[in-house]
C-alpha cells in the first residue's frame, strides 16, 4: 500500500475514485492520504457528504488513529455534525444550479492550495437521491461533477461504498476518473490508471 499511497500523494492533477465496501476500512486510506499530504505541506478541502466524514473519523478513533482536522476547510453536503473546519453547507441538491452557484460562493472562502487538493466522501449517498430518474443522475454527472472538477493542477480523490452506490453511478465515475483504486481488506489495488488497464 505505501507504495501506492507514495506514488498517488505526489501526483499533481487527476480524479482519484477509491473503492471500496460496506465491510472495509477507508478510513484508513483516508488517515494515510491526510498525513502524507500533511508531510508534504498541504491541507487538502474536504467535502463531507452527510456526515460522512463523522463516521470516517469515528472509525479512526474506535482503532485508536486520532486525525487532528481542526484546520481542515470542509464544505458540507447535507448533514448535521459538523467535524473540522466547516466553511459552509450546501442543502439543495436537486436544483444543480443552484447547488453549484451555493458551492462556488462557499469554495471561494478556501485557500486556493486546499482547493487543488480535494477529498470527497460519500458520494454514493447522492445517488440515492436519483435511483428513480437516470437521466437526472446523468445531468448531474454533466454539471457538478465534469464541470465541477476541473483536472489541471488539481487533485481529487473521491470516496465510493460500492455497496450503496448504483451500478450507473459507480460505472460513471470510474469512466470519468484517471485513477480508479479498491480498498481491499485496507490495501490498495490499482484497477485503472492513467494509460492503463490493470
Amino acid at each position: 500500500m505505501d507504495d501506492i499511497l507514495g506514488e498517488i500523494l505526489d501526483l499533481d492533477d487527476g480524479i482519484l475514485l477509491l473503492e471500496y465496501s460496506s465491510l472495509d476500512h477507508p478510513e484508513r486510506i483516508f488517515a494515510g492520504i491526510l498525513a502524507g499530504w500533511r508531510e508534504r505541506g498541504v491541507t487538502p478541502l474536504i467535502v463531507d457528504i452527510n456526515d460522512t466524514l463523522n463516521i470516517f473519523v469515528q472509525n479512526l478513533r474506535y482503532a485508536g488513529v486520532d486525525v487532528n482536522l481542526e484546520d481542515v476547510p470542509v464544505i458540507k453536503e447535507r448533514g448535521a455534525i459538523n467535524v473540522g473546519n466547516v466553511v459552509g453547507k450546501v442543502e439543495v441538491v436537486e436544483d444543480f444550479d443552484y447547488h453549484l452557484a451555493n458551492y462556488a460562493r462557499i469554495v471561494r472562502k478556501v485557500p486556493l492550495e486546499s482547493r487543488k487538493h480535494t477529498i470527497v466522501l460519500g458520494i454514493e449517498k447522492f445517488s440515492l437521491t436519483f435511483l428513480d430518474d437516470p437521466p437526472k443522475l446523468e445531468r448531474y454527472f454533466e454539471t457538478i461533477t465534469r464541470k465541477f472538477l476541473p483536472l489541471r493542477d488539481r487533485v481529487h480523490f473521491l470516496f465510493l461504498n460500492v455497496d450503496i452506490a448504483s451500478r450507473y453511478l459507480r460505472k460513471s465515475l470510474e469512466q470519468d476518473s484517471d485513477w480508479v483504486l479498491q480498498i481491499v481488506k485496507g490495501e490498495l489495488k490499482t484497477v485503472k490508471r492513467p494509460g492503463v488497464l490493470v
